[in-house]
């Protein structure tokens, strides 16, 4: 389905950056020898793998989100699983469960961070490989459980095509009645129906808002951290740590403007009847669609040893080292 030139382009472009991008900054990061990262360059590629894989489940199933009066709809709008399937519906549930990793992955990085300052001796001695794994583990777990409660609440229902029908095919002159799709209907239907879409987003709203409510408190925690202990700190390891929390910074606003944001209004937008203008709704899944190649980049540009690393990609000066305590990034 064919909804506009933004939509249907800006989202391929983004994911040809991303192969670009990624790739790229997985190498910077691992062959960086000017900056000893330790095993914080693993979890940075384990980021950078993990907006890979969004970037493939964006161009397999590319997601639009249409909101009517008391409903919202996130269907798939083109590709093999956009014609009305039980399996393109539950592939349907994980696709929408990425942006639940995105949330998973941020907390592991505040997490590590935190410990980095607490209890360095202990990430150094247990991140590889057990640290590693149980975050990859804990990512997959949000993804599971942000599926899980899309399945189980959100799931499509004849109900639901009726109420969609006619203002869907008036937008946008297609036919919604072979369309793969997830909604939440919370009046003017079944009082099952509303209650299983209430009982979705209030889940899982709770499941992005405990994640920023982690950010906001170890952010606080990790801000103080590095302030108290600078004075016990070479000055380099403190400007190190401020870079990295900094570039952390940066990564977290950047899912809370373009997943977290969108995603609320899509949600509550239906369920206390505020009609949008159409653009934020399908200019939501765009937005969603560009951190994958968004996150890289700005971690790079606020990391200025990776910033000056790309400047002069090809040409490594390798008689120049500038070497960190173990400390500073959790060696």
């Amino acid at each position: 389905m064919y909804i506009n030139w933004v939509h249907h382009y800006v989202p391929k472009i983004s994911f040809v950056l991303s192969l670009i991008a990624n790739p790229l900054f997985i190498y910077l990061v691992i062959t960086c020898k000017k900056t000893l990262f330790g095993s914080y360059r693993y979890l940075l590629s384990f980021f950078a793998t993990f907006n890979l894989l969004a970037s493939f489940s964006d161009l397999a199933t590319p997601v639009c989100v249409f909101n009517y009066r008391y409903v919202f709809v996130t269907f798939v709008a083109d590709g093999p699983f956009s014609w009305k399937s039980k399996y393109g519906e539950q592939l349907l549930y994980y696709r929408c469960g990425i942006v639940s990793g995105t949330y998973g992955i941020l907390n592991v990085h505040f997490v590590f961070r935190y410990l980095t300052l607490k209890r360095n001796a202990f990430v150094n001695k247990h991140f590889m490989p057990y640290g590693l794994i149980l975050a990859i583990m804990y990512v997959a777990a949000h993804i599971a459980i942000w599926a899980a409660v899309t399945g189980l609440c959100l799931h499509s229902a004849q109900e639901m095509r009726d109420y969609i029908r006619e203002p869907f095919k008036a937008l946008h002159n297609e036919s919604f009645d072979d369309i793969t799709f997830v909604a939440g209907l919370f009046s003017e239907t079944t009082a099952e129906i509303a209650e299983r879409s209430w009982t979705g987003i209030v889940l899982l709203t709770v499941i992005a808002s405990y994640s920023i409510v982690l950010y906001i408190v170890l952010g606080y925690k990790i801000v103080t951290g590095i302030n108290t202990k600078s004075s016990t700190m070479s000055k380099q390891t403190a400007q190190m740590q401020k870079q990295l929390f900094k570039a952390l910074t940066i990564q977290t606003i950047i899912p809370i403007c373009v997943s977290f944001m969108p995603c609320s209004l899509s949600f509550y937008g239906a369920a206390l009847r505020i009609d949008f203008v159409n653009w934020v709704y399908w200019g939501a899944a765009v937005a969603v669609s560009f951190f994958p190649f968004l996150d890289p980049v700005a971690v790079t540009l606020f990391l200025p040893t990776l910033r000056k690393r790309l400047i002069s990609f090809g040409h490594v000066d390798n008689s120049v080292h500038q070497h960190y305590s173990d400390t500073s990034v959790g060696h």
